[in-house]
């Protein structure tokens, strides 16, 4: 795969590289449905068991989700839809998307600990950034991205059929379970110097200070600096 010579990928040789790996780590590509950051947030509301008599069922009311009118636990209690208070069953509309494996998950905690408080979650998960297609968007605005002028957008190439160019959503980052079901994997994970790039650029975006090294003096290049 070739990239532009104002791409960072150019002086990054293999940027991705071919994986058979069984362990899911950072830099791995994945397919996942991911939430769109400007979707409307809807709750899920338990209007009553959908037969008095059955427990397993209810009837839901779909509404927007409003942080100054949060949804009240159903009385009755709905065995089918349970619901605490400070909780909400959430409806976002997501997308099937390439994603990055940004973050996976850390040391296993302690299963006394883990099982001792209901209501803290500590399980597994793997923190995710989508790649957007670029086909609909400005050029300008595309090379601009590929020159490294957003720090939060990393342009890039996937290593698919397609050979399609996608733009790495850093501002868009989320974490999904590792349920198996819950992703595809692909056979394509960056390279370990690809990560270190990746690694400057999420500081970059996290901070907003560019430290010295090869991500600076590459924009600075790019940017005629």
């Amino acid at each position: 795969m070739s990239y532009p010579e104002d791409a960072i990928q150019s002086l990054v040789a293999p940027w991705w590289t071919a994986t058979q790996s069984s362990t899911l780590a950072r830099g791995r590509l994945v397919y996942a449905f991911v939430q769109r950051a400007d979707a409307h947030s809807f709750a899920l509301t338990v209007e009553g068991r959908k037969e008095p008599a059955d427990p397993s069922s209810a009837r839901m009311r779909l509404s927007p989700l409003r942080s100054d009118a949060p949804p009240k636990p159903p009385s009755p209690p709905s065995p089918a839809v349970p619901l605490e208070a400070h909780e909400a069953w959430c409806v976002r509309r997501a997308h099937w998307r390439p994603c990055l494996v940004v973050g996976a998950t850390g040391p296993a905690v302690h299963r006394p600990l883990r099982t001792a408080e209901r209501e803290t979650p500590v399980g597994p998960a793997l923190l995710l950034a989508p790649y957007d297609d670029v086909a609909t968007l400005d050029a300008g605005f595309v090379a601009r991205a590929r020159r490294a002028e957003y720090p939060h957008l990393l342009w890039d190439r996937l290593p698919l059929a397609s050979d399609r160019e996608v733009l790495l959503r850093l501002d868009q980052m989320q974490p999904i379970g590792r349920d198996p079901l819950g992703f595809e994997w692909t056979g394509h994970t960056l390279s370990p110097a690809a990560l270190s790039v990746l690694d400057a650029w999420l500081a970059w975006n996290l901070t907003g200070a560019l430290a010295p090294g090869d991500l600076r003096d590459f924009r600075d290049l790019a940017r005629g600096g």
